[in-house]
């Protein structure tokens, strides 16, 4: 057992890495809590998740009255450390996907985040200590043919971590965004593509045989993922994300998975390359001293 016990709170908790952070949390003797949209469902994919003392919690981040539930759960169990794990992926083009079904990726993936991260900053700033986890994405940093909503919704709520970060740093509460690649989990089977275009296998005609068609047929199945790209241990990263909490960490980004490793090489080397070849303009918009403005 660690030196002290936390409180967690996980949403997502009953499968993915969401169940295996809560597992990790459990067996380094911490009180986790753990929310699902179904109670009956989770102990039925977690049989041994109560017995070891795991609290389940009927709770949905993207309800509207998510602020209120969560407050009332962050104070009752004087949450120490909140994990957002919950949210899927919806996969289509630009051209393709409905402002509706935008709208329902960034209300589960960003507001409801957000909403939880609200709600249990009061508890963690009366005590001057907490941890604010955010499970993203590669998508949180790269945007992929096909992962407009889904990149959107992670820059999104990374964005959100990033100024939290600076904001709480003196209050005593720390942030972690964690940036898995590829896992072997369930994540993938539950991805969302155009209800539009769901006869012509979730993409419009004038984009067959492009990139984005490739992209929507590997994540919706129509084409079946290969097992070597799905290298990530789910187990392994959730005993390393409560590491993380329990030993300290001096980082903001988590980067887990060598695909993630690769995507994170690949936007800094994107990055240095448009910062190089734009340099000389960028400098040269800048004011003459002895111009009048």
């Amino acid at each position: 057992m660690t030196a002290r016990r936390l409180s967690w709170l996980i949403t997502g908790a009953s499968s993915g890495l969401g169940q295996s952070i809560a597992t990790a949390a459990l067996q380094a003797g911490h009180k986790v809590i753990g929310t699902t949209r179904n109670v009956s469902q989770a102990e039925r994919l977690n049989p041994t998740f109560a017995e070891v003392g795991g609290i389940w919690m009927q709770l949905d981040p993207a309800q509207k009255d998510a602020y209120d539930q969560f407050s009332k759960v962050a104070k009752e169990h004087d949450i120490d450390v909140l994990v957002n794990c919950a949210g899927y992926a919806f996969v289509g083009g630009v051209e393709d996907i409905s402002e509706e079904e935008l709208r329902a990726q960034m209300e589960v993936n960003f507001y409801g985040p957000f909403r939880t991260v609200q709600a249990c900053l009061p508890v963690m700033r009366a005590k001057s200590f907490g941890h604010v986890v955010l499970i993203s994405s590669g998508a949180g940093f790269i945007a992929r043919p096909g992962r407009c909503a889904y990149s959107a919704s992670k820059f999104a709520i990374e964005a959100v971590h990033e100024a939290l970060v600076h904001e709480v740093k003196s209050l005593g509460i720390k942030v972690l965004i964690v940036e898995p690649g590829a896992f072997r989990t369930q994540f993938s089977t539950r991805i969302m593509t155009s209800a539009t275009h769901a006869s012509t296998g979730g993409i419009s005609e004038p984009y067959k045989g492009s990139e984005l068609e490739k992209m929507v047929n590997l994540s919706s199945g129509h084409t079946e993922i290969p097992v070597h790209l799905l290298r990530g241990c789910p187990d392994k990263a959730g005993r390393e994300i409560v590491k993380a909490v329990d030993d300290g960490y001096d980082y903001l980004r988590m980067i887990l998975g060598p695909d993630c490793v690769a995507a994170m090489d690949q936007k800094i080397g994107s990055l240095q390359h448009d910062l190089d070849a734009t340099r000389k303009i960028a400098m040269s918009t800048d004011i003459d001293t002895n111009e009048k403005v």
